[in-house]
């Protein structure tokens, strides 16, 4: 606990609650202005949790960058060194980024408190998961949003200084909207899980009743069964032999679990799987290029481009994103491309003089040589520049003039 609210300290210490008159804020639409966070429903359920893996685990590989203008132009600052190597003092870019996807797709929305110095210079981003969030406004119009946490501390703070993601923004105004429609098939998936434990149980087991001839007292009828019980239902009884006096006869039950078949299960998963917009070999870590191509375009692509925008427009200031500032979330989108693939990318891009030579061997998993020889550009012979070919024509045409 002292630990727990050492981080707390580290994380709110500096963040000033509002002074101001606050109410909550009432909804276009009706709707309450607070928001349930924890529920568990899906994260607790073994396919929904190897979804949401699999999208925070490729949404974690991403490269986040500050660049400013050009793509080519990445920023030596430290927003760019806090979000590609240590957000806050306890997490890598990795875990980071694994963890706000993670929130985003277990409560539907994921927020980031942004931490800057008195100064305005940020000093870390900091994932936080509440039980649930309140929105107020002063009287100026200004928003804020209260967490209460799992502890019970309770913070307020400014919604501008909070990066949110949102999945399945439609009904409220602010917040993102609940799983509801996948809370059968969980259910259906779950009962199904339950069923073969229960089924297996029942296989192992005998069940029946013992039919007494003629009068029994409640003590003996009772002993007998015990006994029965001991030295026949019994794991350790290695023989499966068991013994009854004629007074006694057991009558053997047959109860026959209601399961779902192989196909029927099927159907249940990939209802699950399509919600998540992912295929089983995706899950199952068995997809080849397309599969994988498929997946970062439907799933992994408009994340990051989510992420880009939320990002960049709480970071930066008016001024600084018209001045070109913003932030990106890059990947290599060869990693799982064939061999040939690469080589033929190589091979074209080497034709015009797209590619140099530490980028190719990258491509291939070798080694950088670094200095002039791996910068150097490819070029196919085949292929050359403007200039050079004009001159060489220049000159063709005033050999033939001198002739």
């Amino acid at each position: 606990m002292k630990e727990k609210r050492r981080l707390f300290q580290k994380i709110f210490g500096k963040v000033k609650e509002p002074t101001a008159y606050l109410s909550r804020l009432k909804m276009l639409n009706g709707y309450e202005s607070i928001y349930t966070g924890i529920t568990g429903n899906e994260y607790d359920q073994k396919v929904a949790r190897q979804c949401i893996d699999r999208i925070a685990t490729q949404i974690a590989l991403l490269d986040p960058q500050h660049i400013k203008g050009a793509l080519s132009k990445q920023m030596q600052s430290q927003v760019g060194y806090l979000l590609g190597n240590k957000p806050n003092p306890v997490m890598n870019t990795y875990d980071f980024l694994y963890k706000i996807t993670s929130n985003l797709y277990t409560n539907k929305n994921a927020f980031v408190f942004i931490d800057r110095d008195a100064l305005g210079i940020i000093q870390g981003f900091y994932p936080l998961l509440a039980l649930d969030y309140e929105l107020y406004e002063d009287r100026e119009g200004k928003l804020y949003l209260q967490f209460r946490f799992v502890n019970g501390q309770i913070y307020t703070l400014p919604y501008l200084e909070l990066i949110h993601l949102r999945l399945f923004y439609n009904e409220n105004d602010l917040f993102g909207t609940n799983d509801d429609a996948l809370l059968t098939d969980l259910e259906t998936a779950h009962t199904s899980s339950e069923g073969i434990k229960n089924a297996i149980k029942t296989s192992t087991s005998l069940k029946g009743i013992l039919k007494f001839d003629g009068i029994i007292k409640e003590t003996d009828i009772l002993k007998t069964q015990t006994r029965f019980v001991n030295d026949y239902i019994n794991l350790t009884n290695k023989s499966g032999i068991a013994s009854l006096d004629e007074k006694a006869d057991f009558q053997e039950v047959n109860i026959k679990p209601i399961t779902l078949d192989a196909d029927q299960l099927k159907m249940v998963n990939y209802n699950i799987y399509d919600y998540y917009g992912i295929s089983e070999n995706i899950i199952r870590n068995s997809f080849n290029t397309n599969e994988w191509n498929a997946f970062y375009e439907g799933v992994v692509k408009p994340r990051a481009k989510q992420m880009e925008l939320e990002f960049t427009n709480k970071i930066f200031n008016k001024k600084g994103i018209k001045e070109g500032n913003r932030i990106i979330f890059s990947t290599n989108l060869l990693t799982y491309a064939t061999l040939d693939s690469k080589v033929n990318l190589i091979k074209n891009a080497s034709a015009y003089g797209y590619i140099r030579v530490d980028e190719a061997r990258e491509m291939l998993g070798l080694a950088r040589l670094g200095g002039k020889e791996g910068e150097r550009l490819l070029q196919s012979l085949n292929s050359i520049s403007t200039q050079i070919a004009d001159a060489y024509q220049m000159g063709k045409k005033q050999e033939k003039e001198g002739e």
